[in-house]
């Protein structure tokens, strides 16, 4: 098992998600129905991200997420790449991919591959959101996975 965290942010100085594509005729929301964005997060071992804490940033989560639900707004297709420049996993990759089901406590998305040292990665990982506020998020990643 492994728990990371992932820090989105869609505003203030720190921008690291952009909203690239929306329906025709809308403006590109995060919350809205087939907004695509295109994020570049910090991953993290804890929650907080500190100056003074060098150590807790371990990589980055570069991908994409599209809005799916046509309804709420609050499932989000996610496909992205957890890029590891630690001294432990350093050069070393997760793919991750599922929707991420945002209105529930606990979600699930699969682990459907890595490189280095998560080569031939299988597995999950729950999600919980730690802190939502307004456009800006921490998500917990806790996973289970298998290698070669």
């Amino acid at each position: 098992n492994m728990v990371f965290y992932t820090h989105d942010n869609l505003s203030g100085n720190n921008v690291t998600a952009f909203s690239v594509a929306g329906l025709n005729g809308s403006s590109s929301s995060a919350g809205k129905f087939g907004t695509v964005v295109v994020m570049s997060d910090d991953v993290t071992k804890r929650p907080k991200i500190n100056e003074s804490d060098a150590d807790n940033t371990v990589g980055r989560a570069q991908g994409i997420f599209v809005n799916t639900n046509l309804v709420t707004g609050l499932d989000t297709l996610l496909v992205f790449t957890v890029i590891f420049h630690d001294m432990e996993y350093g050069g070393s990759t997760l793919e991750i991919q599922g929707t991420d089901r945002f209105a529930y406590p606990h979600r699930e998305v699969a682990v459907v591959g890595g490189t280095g040292k998560f080569r031939f990665a299988r597995g999950y990982a729950i999600l919980t959101t730690e802190l939502l506020s307004g456009t800006d998020s921490v998500i917990k990643f806790n996973t289970t996975l298998r290698t070669a």
